[in-house]
């Protein structure tokens, strides 16, 4: 199996694989221009969102090297994840729980592709800091990385469902406890800067439609790919049915919905609903990275926190997560198919 070289130095090298060379092309020569006829026929790199490759562009041009900034900003990232991970958790519980939940995080059986230079890390770190700054009354701050997340993912624009969640339902909840209008006014105008979450994707579709006359080319261009609209539980059934690359994912799909169906009751509605949408909206276009998908799922690491407040179960998990990720590196340091 070939595997490209990154750079010269063996221990970087092994964190840019598959998608990486995408994120390295954006970075260095801008996207591509293709008509829309060979944007279904003809991989190309439109379907890949900017922010993370913008991000290397500026950091690469400061140290002379693409790559060695996208390594830099996925770890940065993972570290900011882990602190905002830790923050979310202590609104609800103890400092025990908050540190188990980023023990999970980074033990979780592909959490190294955090450190690998792909989006993983920078949209996680996004993701919880509009949770955060949502649980926090900053409104203006969850909707500032709500739009960062929306150019970081497609999918990330979606979290406006979650956070509008977050502000209305209390608001409801309290409307016979607010005193006048003015008071009821003032509560709900911060949510509006939530509105900045789409506009995000907006400011994306509008450069599709600049770059290659389609507005939606980034979806359209999936289809190079070989990603088609489905029925998610199809698309389960037919990962079974496949190899046995696919049988993984179709193995870590069901295993990671039946987590979220079991113990929606012992998470927050507003992360359970950020779950269900991050693995079905994945599994209506292919199994393909569905570990990738799951790993940004970051209330999974709250739930295994909430149910291994034992020490035995604690330490089986963390057995369990460790050796599986060790196996698991092993694949994608050899850029098997296996965790892609």
């Amino acid at each position: 199996m070939t595997q490209r070289i990154w750079t010269n130095n063996i221990w970087l090298d092994i964190w840019g694989v598959w998608d990486t060379g995408w994120y390295m092309d954006i970075s260095q020569n801008g996207y591509t221009p293709r008509p829309l006829e060979e944007l279904i026929s003809h991989q190309t790199n439109v379907v890949f969102f900017p922010f993370y490759p913008i991000l290397m562009r500026f950091l690469g041009s400061t140290i002379g090297d693409q790559y060695t900034a996208g390594f830099i900003i996925s770890n940065v990232s993972l570290i900011v994840a882990c602190v905002f991970l830790y923050k979310l958790v202590r609104l609800d519980s103890d400092e025990s729980s908050a540190f188990r939940s980023v023990k999970y995080l980074l033990l979780f059986p592909v959490s190294f592709i955090l450190s690998g230079v792909f989006t993983e890390s920078l949209y996680l770190a996004l993701a919880l800091m509009c949770f955060y700054y949502a649980r926090t009354d900053k409104w203006h701050l969850a909707g500032i990385a709500g739009f960062f997340l929306s150019l970081t993912r497609s999918v990330g624009v979606l979290i406006f469902l979650p956070l509008i969640f977050e502000g209305l339902i209390p608001l409801l909840k309290e409307k016979r406890n607010l005193k006048s209008f003015k008071e009821a006014r003032d509560r709900i105008l911060p949510l509006f800067y939530l509105l900045l979450i789409p506009l995000g994707i907006i400011s994306f579709i509008i450069f599709n439609f600049y770059l290659t006359g389609d507005f939606l080319a980034f979806v359209h261009g999936q289809a190079a790919w070989g990603r088609y609209h489905m029925n998610p539980l199809e698309t389960i059934i037919n990962g079974y049915d496949g190899n046995m690359f696919t049988r993984f994912e179709a193995i870590f799909a069901t295993i990671s919905i039946f987590i979220f169906l079991l113990f929606y009751r012992k998470i927050r509605f507003s992360y359970w609903l950020f779950g269900i949408y991050s693995l079905f909206i994945p599994l209506s276009t292919g199994i393909q990275s569905m570990p990738r998908f799951v790993l940004v799922i970051f209330p999974i690491y709250i739930l295994f926190s909430s149910m291994t407040k034992d020490r035995i179960n604690d330490d089986l998990v963390t057995i369990f997560f460790a050796l599986m990720q060790g196996c698991l590196m092993v694949f994608w340091t050899n850029s098997f198919d296996l965790v892609v």
